[in-house]
């Protein structure tokens, strides 16, 4: 449907104005002014006597369609002032600089980011729901265009085709309803009367999961023998994975707090299936796998793989209780307090974790799994990755994304948040090392790759190893 905005003049006349969603308003006001002789820097619009902000786009201005918007003249002519932009990579990394509103895109581009967009096949600047796309389009697009007039921006440069940007989740695409059929049981919902926790927050049980409750169920004769021949329920929990490896620092193995015992069972009992091979290349349990490798033995899973189960129900439910009963009602901190609490928090976590797995990738998508103490500085951690690099004499950082943040050499790995497992990103100082087709790690190393299935059971193997001592000690 055509959008459209009716702009009342000083003179009484009307303007019918066409619209699209990414438009701004300042747009909306040169187009007004262009047709009947006024200068835009000298009067603003205004919807029911409030001035509306002439930088937004009118999808996000909260206007609706065919709405009358009435242009006054201001009080004084507005003043152009330099704006902030800041450009963040596809890495994660940021760049910014000041820059007056009529500079173009592009020049904005080569001045904060040009070493990186000259390796660039497709350029794409991304601004809120505008995308600006290849070097001629940022050339004719300027700041003022896209409604940057003051303050500060954040844009995003990639490097995509145009019809890759499709495919990209900052869209929301509401999902297709479903034709309920003739045939189906009329089952009332109970969305208001099954709802968990005090809070809040609930989870609502609807007639499509209930049925779905029915399928998963174990079937029985009866409900009287069901009740007899079970035992008394207790709080059961979803079984968690073997293996379970968190994407950022701080993320930690489920199954860290299991007993000795219990552990040393999951690593051994494997029927069917030999354990994988690890090979060991240096210090720290060190061991070296490949992202590559990992993504082409991954299977494509079946659709019931899926489905709502009974546990899958329990674990949402469970998790829901933990939220509404959160922080709804916990008291406000003050500084000290929050020290206190994340001293606490350190001492906790180093009373129950003596070690820590660390994870650094390499821009080649090669991983080096290592395993320190919570003490140990991150000048460790870089002495430790130096044996195997093939320039070991360059400088390089050891950094977490997003955003960038470079890791510094004196803190402990407590202090960075990196107990009991973290996976961390390295990169040289100099750009021109870090390309994907250089080869970081010594090719020795490289011919002794371990699965990631390997790796995950080194770390459960000498965790089991640790907590065996520890229980016979």
């Amino acid at each position: 449907m055509e959008k459209r905005v009716t702009i009342l003049l000083p003179n009484g006349r009307r303007q019918n104005v066409s619209v699209t969603a990414n438009m701004t308003l300042l747009e909306i006001l040169e187009t007004v002014c262009s047709k009947h002789g006024y200068d835009s820097e000298e009067h603003c619009l205004k919807f029911h006597n409030k001035n509306v902000s002439l930088t937004q786009q009118f999808r996000f201005s909260g206007l609706p369609n065919n709405c009358v918007l009435e242009m006054e003249p201001t009080e004084k002519r507005r003043t152009v002032s330099n704006v902030v932009v800041c450009i963040q990579l596809s890495d994660g990394s940021r760049e910014q600089g000041e820059f007056a509103p009529n500079d173009t895109v592009w020049q904005v581009v080569q001045k904060l980011c040009g070493g990186q967009v000259k390796t660039f096949e497709s350029p794409i600047i991304i601004y809120m729901r505008s995308e600006v796309i290849g070097q001629k389009n940022m050339e004719q697009t300027t700041l003022k265009s896209l409604g940057i007039l003051e303050g500060r921006a954040m844009m995003r440069l990639v490097d995509k085709k145009p019809e890759e940007l499709k495919t990209q989740a900052n869209v929301y695409k509401p999902p297709e309803v479903q034709p309920k059929p003739k045939d189906a049981d009329e089952q009332p919902s109970t969305s208001r009367s099954t709802t968990s926790g005090t809070g809040g927050g609930g989870f609502a049980l609807t007639s499509n999961m209930m049925k779905s409750l029915k399928r998963t169920a174990p079937e029985g004769n009866s409900d009287a023998q069901n009740d007899e021949e079970m035992p008394p329920e207790k709080d059961e929990q979803p079984e968690a994975p073997k293996y379970d490896w968190g994407s950022g620092s701080g993320y930690s193995l489920n199954n860290a707090e299991a007993k000795p015992m219990q552990m040393e069972n999951d690593a051994d009992d494997s029927p069917g299936r030999a354990p994988p091979v690890v090979n060991v290349i240096g210090p720290r349990q060190a061991v070296l796998f490949s992202l590559d490798a990992t993504h082409k033995q991954i299977d494509e899973l079946p659709d019931s793989f899926f489905d709502l189960t009974v546990n899958d129900l329990k674990m949402v439910l469970r998790d829901l209780k933990r939220t509404s009963a959160g922080d709804d009602d916990a008291p406000l901190l003050t500084a000290k307090l929050r020290e206190l609490e994340r001293q606490k928090t350190m001492l906790t976590k180093l009373n129950q974790y003596k070690d820590c797995v660390l994870r650094i990738q390499f821009p080649d998508r090669f991983v080096l799994q290592g395993i320190f103490k919570p003490h140990e500085t991150m000048a460790k951690v870089e002495d430790f990755v130096r044996e195997f690099l093939v320039n070991p004499s360059e400088k390089f950082n050891i950094f977490t994304i997003p955003p960038k943040k470079v890791l510094p050499s004196s803190e402990t790995l407590l202090e960075l948040n990196c107990v009991p497992n973290a996976v961390v990103h390295f990169g040289f100082l100099k750009d021109s090392l870090n390309s994907e087709n250089n080869r970081f790690v010594l090719e020795k190393f490289v011919d002794q790759l371990t699965s990631e299935e390997g790796a995950h059971y080194a770390v459960q193997k000498y965790r089991c190893t640790r907590a065996t001592v520890s229980a016979s000690s």
